[in-house]
């Protein structure tokens, strides 16, 4: 009983081993026959680069093409897996009419440069890749920005947001780029904002624009942001259009004037900067005795001023 065990499981071993040698055998013989030279063929497909500036691919051309080459076993088999992808440089369209296309003669050369020394392009096919463009314009539109800007309180923007650049290029299809005035960038909220700020925004291109180009694509949205003071100036009101046989007393003649600024702005101004003014020609043939003021002037250089009253009651007296 166990000699006869011995023996079967000596069986098992052998059969084990040749198994084992056969598949050896079988990885030489497969190895050997992928190092050899083939001629076959293979499909690679097609990337296409180079178009001119002012055309467009309107549609895509072929994605594919066959190719016979000489070439050792182990690439085939990674063709298999995997396709080699080759650049085509429509760099070199030919024209005839208004048709565009590249002869085999022509792509078949730029697949030859691509190729590895070890591999040969024997042929491809014959079929000549036909080439649909549409020609392209190019105009300049201003950016707007979208941005919810609020800021801290006591302070303000000194003068106003700066946008770079300001205007942006669009190249497309005439029929895509003809309406369109302006390019939005995307949205922005910055908020409390009590210091200078420099932020990059994107611009917004619509899905119906799938053949035009933004150049640049992002702007950059920046501000200077100043914390103001408060003054009080009391400014006397200047009357204009007086007859000169007519007097007018005005109540007050003096109007208070709340400016906001940088306090070295301030320090460096006084009433005189200022007019206000009523103009008597706005009252005339009226029965009332209240005539509105405007300032008609004031410095530069700061970011609000405002009146304590926008109306003066006069009194007339003629001479």
């Amino acid at each position: 009983m166990i000699v006869e065990r011995i023996k079967a499981g000596l069986k098992k071993r052998k059969v084990k081993l040749f198994l084992i040698f056969l598949f050896f055998s079988f990885l030489a013989w497969f190895i050997n026959n992928l190092s050899r030279t083939f001629v076959s063929t293979a499909s690679f497909n097609l990337e296409y680069v180079g178009t001119p500036k002012n055309l467009l691919l309107a549609s895509p051309p072929k994605s594919s093409v066959n190719v016979r080459l000489r070439a050792v076993g182990f690439q085939f088999v990674g063709f298999g897996i995997r396709k080699k992808s080759i650049q085509i440089d429509l760099s070199e369209v030919q024209k005839k009419d208004s048709i565009y296309y590249i002869p085999p003669s022509v792509y078949k050369r730029q697949i030859d440069r691509q190729l590895s020394a070890d591999m040969t392009l024997l042929d491809v096919d014959n079929d000549t890749i036909f080439v649909d463009f549409t020609k392209v314009v190019t105009k300049t539109v201003p950016v707007l920005p979208r941005i919810n800007l609020s800021l801290a309180k006591n302070y303000e923007i000194e003068d106003s947001l700066s946008i770079e650049p300001r205007m942006v290029k669009i190249t497309g299809p005439k029929s895509q780029i003809d309406s369109i005035r302006n390019v939005r960038t995307s949205f922005l909220e910055l908020l409390d904002v009590d210091k200078d700020f420099s932020v990059k925004s994107t611009l917004v291109k619509p899905r119906e624009l799938d053949k035009t180009v933004f150049e640049p694509t992002s702007v950059t949205i920046s501000g200077k942001v100043y914390r103001f003071s408060e003054k009080v100036y009391n400014v006397p009101v200047t009357i204009l259009n007086v007859p000169d046989n007519v007097k007018v007393r005005m109540f007050p003649d003096v109007i208070k004037v709340v400016c906001q600024a940088k306090l070295e702005r301030l320090k460096e101004m006084d009433a005189d900067d200022f007019l206000i003014t009523a103009d008597y020609a706005q009252v005339t043939g009226s029965s009332q005795n209240i005539i509105p003021v405007k300032l008609s002037k004031k410095p530069k250089g700061i970011s609000n001023a405002i009146l304590s009253t926008q109306e003066i009651e006069f009194i007339l007296r003629r001479e």
